[in-house]
């Protein structure tokens, strides 16, 4: 009892090792999901007419969305995006229209839609370690072969592109599964949780870092990096991580021991998310009552609206900056990247602060989540009507921008828990259902962008003015939703079956 007191009071362990390892491998994996934003911009031809010029030349057939700021010749900053440095300009680029480009957004969700059952049900099976190294090594090999693919044309990078979304598919739900041998109950949440910002920061690491790379070195660069640091945590994950305590030939005696009394401690929370698998592989999951119960329906309209909005910005900020408001590569990487530095320390506080507030009981559970839930949904569609009638001034744009994405990482004290709140035995399931139905957006609203935008003087004020309003749309209608139906209460369909179980002990 000794030791098991000791580490839970906070002593580092080889869990905290295995902390470390998926919060890097999450921020690697994540950030070459987000460079193709920024390398998409570097690889791109900008539109010229019969005389071969730029937009910022051009007659009305390319109409420039800021002419004021091209004037601006001297500022370090508002550089039309053709000015790059003499390295980037000699390395190739494609004649990719903005549907096209739409469209090579869209087919990592491609992959990423598939996979997301598959990838947990193996891990139950063969332990969470294998599926994991090699997916993360695949997504690295796949990142550094795209500009090859490249090449041989846009449904070879397209087919790329789907393979490193099947890939990252995998990972979430097999690091879940990782996590539920090796967490302690009460420390379950503080695990996953700081597993799963990796993830935000790889937004920054993979933007911000990218327009420095394509300016300095070419945008096959960016493709190089992050594919090799992919490649290189993949090593050290099959060196140092293990499926289970009881796998891993160096760990403490007291942590072992630890870890395995507070898995199968009988006390009734960690009892409903131990004994839940079974249920699943039995197929007792309540399909029935899942589908009927209103609040589910919700979160799968929030889900949506949600990520249509986040999807919008993550795959078309670096292009809005770079054609519209004409910023250099390097100065397009380290703004695109601000937004979603405030919105990891935005997420953070508001985790403790929700913390905080339902420890002293100071309002219900639903309360709290519909309170920072409509927080992020209100606040970033406000943000996103005054991008979208902010024109060319590009410091209003961009602490708009900033705001927006900032305080959209409300959600994870908000409506993102509610799954774990509804039902602690299915949550896997219906967060699930609920990635499936986000994912979809995030193939659909970059097709939707690469239509609006296409075409000669398809990149404009007023057309993106319609795409930051349908994502604003988006959230004052999930906000509705939300405030209506949603609920934090644990469903009956939940304990009912529990409830039987503990009869037949009983008896």
């Amino acid at each position: 009892m000794g030791n098991e007191k000791e580490y839970h009071s906070g002593r580092i362990g080889h869990r905290h090792g295995l902390l470390l390892l998926s919060f890097l491998g999450t921020l690697f994996m994540y950030s070459t999901r987000a460079n193709l934003s920024m390398s998409m911009v570097a690889m791109v031809s900008p539109p010229v007419d019969s005389n071969n010029k730029t937009p910022s030349e051009a007659n009305s057939t390319f109409p420039v969305a800021c002419p004021h700021l091209v004037m601006q010749q001297s500022s370090q900053h508002y550089l039309p995006s053709s000015n790059v440095s003499d390295k980037a300009k000699v390395k190739r680029k494609y004649n990719w229209d903005s549907s096209k480009q739409g469209l090579l957004h869209s087919a990592f969700y491609y992959g990423y839609l598939l996979p997301q059952v598959f990838g947990g049900w193996i891990s139950h099976r063969i332990g969470a370690k294998l599926p994991i190294a090699v997916s993360v090594g695949s997504i690295g090999i796949l990142t550094i072969i795209s500009p090859f693919a490249a090449d041989l044309g846009s449904w070879c990078f397209f087919s790329v592109r789907l393979l490193i979304g099947l890939g990252q598919g995998v990972v979430f739900p097999s690091l879940t599964v990782l996590w539920t041998t090796w967490a302690p109950p009460l420390e379950r949440g503080r695990l996953l949780a700081t597993t799963y910002t990796g993830a935000q920061l790889g937004v920054v690491f993979g933007i911000s870092l990218s327009g420095v790379l394509a300016e300095a070195l070419g945008w096959e660069s960016i493709y190089y990096f992050y594919g090799s640091i992919c490649c290189v945590w993949t090593i050290f994950w099959l060196l140092f991580a293990y499926d289970s305590p009881d796998r891993h030939p160096k760990i403490s005696h007291a942590e072992k021991t630890y870890i395995r009394h507070s898995l199968i401690r009988p006390n009734s929370d960690s009892k409903l998310s131990d004994d839940s698998n079974s249920d699943i592989d039995k197929g007792n999951v309540p399909w029935s009552g899942i589908l009927r119960t209103v609040p589910f329906w919700a979160l799968l309209a929030v889900e949506f609206g949600h990520n249509w909005a986040f999807y919008t910005l993550l795959t078309n900020l670096p292009t809005y900056l770079s054609n519209i408001l004409h910023y250099s590569l390097k100065s397009n990487g380290v703004l695109s990247a601000l937004p979603y530095t405030l919105r990891f320390v935005l997420t953070m506080i508001s985790l403790f602060a929700s913390d905080w507030i339902q420890s002293r009981q100071h309002w219900s559970t639903t309360f709290l989540r519909k309170f920072f839930s409509l927080g992020a949904f209100l606040g970033c569609g406000a943000a996103l009507v005054g991008v979208a009638f902010s024109g060319c001034n590009s410091t209003l744009t961009l602490v708009l921008f900033t705001f927006g994405v900032g305080i959209s990482g409300w959600v994870f004290a908000g409506y993102i828990i509610n799954y774990t709140e509804m039902s602690p035995r299915y949550a896997g399931i219906i967060i699930g259902m609920g990635n499936t139905v986000g994912t979809t957006t995030g193939i659909i609203a970059p097709l939707l962008v690469g239509v609006l935008t296409n075409g000669p003087g398809g990149h404009s004020v007023e057309n993106w003015r319609i795409v930051f309003l349908i994502s604003a749309a988006m959230y004052f209608v999930i906000s509705v939703i939300y405030s209506v139906f949603g609920s934090a209460e644990r469903q009956k369909w939940d304990t009912v079956q529990r409830n039987r179980q503990e009869e037949v002990l009983l008896k």
